[in-house]
């Protein structure tokens, strides 16, 4: 069995109700399952949001491929775009039947709720920048089979503010 180490950023975008951020889909044909060790939310302090509320965010499987959005490159070098990395700064083994998106507005159907997190973005507060996961270290890897994906998604309650997110998962050969 190989594992491959992998990261997943996914670029900052404003927060907004029930916005599906971003999916991580491994198609039926990748011949790998995908072991999620991380999903992090990263706040931007960048933004002024004094007063804002804060965020509901729920990880959920996902039984569909998400539709439009902007798709994640692979190595790339933008500090504004979502990518695909690697821990290592050898190049990915990462296949192209895995794909992402930011901000799809279409497939990425929701399936199982995975977890939930709250998140503070008022970036005056130092509670904002306190490292939040959606995993527990508690929890054993979320497995992604093929033909399955994830999305973090908000909740109803709209706020203002940007966020990212930043995915840490393994490549283990089917």
């Amino acid at each position: 069995m190989s594992k491959h180490s992998e990261i997943l950023f996914i670029a900052k975008s404003p927060v907004g109700a029930s916005e599906v951020f971003f999916d991580l889909f491994n198609a039926a044909n990748s011949g790998y399952d995908l072991h999620v060790a991380s999903v992090k939310p990263i706040v931007s302090g960048a933004v002024a949001v004094t007063g804002a509320l804060g965020l509901d965010l729920f990880l959920t499987f996902t039984t569909a491929v998400g539709t439009a959005g902007t798709a994640a490159t692979r190595t790339g070098t933008s500090l504004t775009a979502s990518t695909f990395g690697s821990t290592s700064p050898v190049p990915s083994v990462l296949p192209l039947s895995i794909s992402a998106r930011r901000l799809p507005t279409g497939g990425a159907t929701a399936g199982a709720v995975i977890s939930h997190v709250e998140v503070f973005i008022e970036e005056t507060n130092a509670g904002t920048y306190l490292d939040k996961d959606f995993i527990s270290p508690k929890m054993e890897d979320v497995v992604i089979p093929q033909g399955y994906g994830i999305q973090v998604q908000q909740g109803a309650v709209a706020s203002v503010g940007n966020i990212g997110f930043m995915v840490v998962f393994a490549l283990v050969a089917k």
